[in-house]
């Protein structure tokens, strides 16, 4: 096999491209460079994470990042030229920056002298591979005012650190392939994501799900605000213009799947609600006409009655908890005993989600999908003011719902 430095010297190395889709444009936007070894003995190409591997000495690896990025933006120069709205992502070991290489403009002269634009470049940097905390800020800022786009990537992963966003202030998220995969079957990934979605929304910046591999993926994260995809379900890492594939097709019939899943996940949820109304009204109605004193008894026969019901609890209008909470024992978490319990007569809802709204006016209130405190599931808890009869005063009706079909939230 070569040795790094004959690689290094001889230029080596080949650029692969991979397409960042977006799919309300219905186009490529952007452009992913990914370099491998070639091996001129054996003809076979190195992947990166093996010749990166051999890149310990901290100038090898400098020399390596610099090589990999002049092949990178020669290749690119090509379809440039032919097509100035597609972007350029370029990673950049921010290992290698440091006090004494930052102000080499080695990426500026580079870009300039393949007569690309800047502002078609986004510089790729991995969170978890910086030791120099200032050096990156200046580099951050010195590339900013030169119209290149700044982007974090491997956003989390294990060793995501998350206060480079505050401190790099990014123009694109990328989530990373641990967060990505299996989004859609799993809630708490799920909301992590949305949760980056969220945050990216307030600070102006945009998310890319990097290794999408399924449309059920896809599908997920595009119901939860994510537009911009990479991955092998797209297409994978080729050389210059193969990396372009036609998209039309594909991307077509994602749309008209994201249409059918979004119609038919609202016939659901509409009878579903329907459902859950009939049932809260149904209890309101019963409670109202029930004694103080019985108000438990009669929340255990609705747990009875209903299966969709997971916990029960009754609040005055101040927020305060005037019942006992009732809770399916069949649905109880056992093993986290410790993080959930369910609150007791006394215990003060005001500023729960579901009261507050109660508080401003509403006769009705319906959470999002949650991790109840109660019983450790993911459930909706509806709050529902009715008049006690017995007590002669207005009462919420707190149940929470078990929301086992809530899996990627299309």
């Amino acid at each position: 096999m070569c040795g790094l430095d004959e690689i290094i010297e001889k230029g080596a190395i080949l650029t692969h491209f991979q397409p960042q889709v977006s799919l309300k444009r219905k186009a490529v936007i952007g452009l992913e460079a990914l370099s491998r070894g070639f091996d001129s003995q054996s003809g076979e190409l190195i992947p990166p994470d093996i010749l990166f591997g051999q890149a310990r000495d901290p100038q090898l690896r400098l020399a390596l990042d610099r090589a990999c990025r002049i092949k990178a933006a020669e290749s690119f120069a090509q379809l440039h030229r032919r097509d100035k709205s597609i972007m350029l992502s370029m990673n950049i070991d921010a290992a290698c920056i440091t006090e004494e290489t930052r102000g080499s403009n080695h990426l500026l002269r580079l870009i300039k002298r393949c007569d690309i634009c800047p502002s078609n470049v986004i510089i790729e940097i991995i969170e978890s591979r910086c030791e120099d905390v200032d050096a990156l800020l200046e580099f951050v800022r010195f590339y900013r005012k030169k119209n290149f786009l700044i982007a974090l990537d491997d956003v989390g992963a294990g060793f995501s650190n998350l206060d480079r966003i505050p401190l790099l202030k990014p123009d694109v998220l990328k989530l990373d392939r641990s967060l990505i995969s299996g989004v859609n079957e799993h809630f708490h990934k799920l909301e992590v994501a949305r949760s980056f979605v969220q945050m990216a929304n307030r600070l102006g910046c945009l998310v890319l799900a990097e290794g999408v591999e399924t449309s059920e993926e896809v599908m997920c994260l595009l119901s939860n605000g994510v537009d911009v995809f990479q991955g092998f379900f797209f297409a994978r890492p080729a050389p210059g213009l193969d990396s372009v594939p036609g998209m039309a097709g594909k991307v077509d019939a994602l749309a008209e799947k994201h249409r059918q899943n979004r119609t038919r996940r609202i016939a659901e949820e509409k009878r579903l609600f329907s459902s859950y109304d009939l049932t809260i009204l149904t209890m309101c109605q019963g409670l109202s006409d029930t004694p103080t004193r019985g108000l438990s008894q009669a929340l255990t026969r609705y747990l009875d009655d209903f299966d969709s019901v997971e916990c029960l609890y009754v609040l005055d209008m101040k927020g305060r908890q005037v019942s006992d909470t009732l809770c399916n024992p069949l649905k109880l978490k056992k093993s986290k005993r410790l993080l959930y319990e369910p609150a007791r007569m006394g215990a003060d809802h005001s500023l729960k989600e579901y009261f507050l709204p109660i508080q401003a006016g509403l006769e009705k209130f319906t959470t999002d999908p949650y991790i109840s405190l109660a019983s450790g599931n993911l459930c909706t808890t509806i709050s529902h003011v009715f008049f006690h009869k017995c007590g002669g005063r207005h009462l919420i009706l707190c149940a929470d719902m078990s929301r086992d079909d809530v899996a990627c939230g299309l």
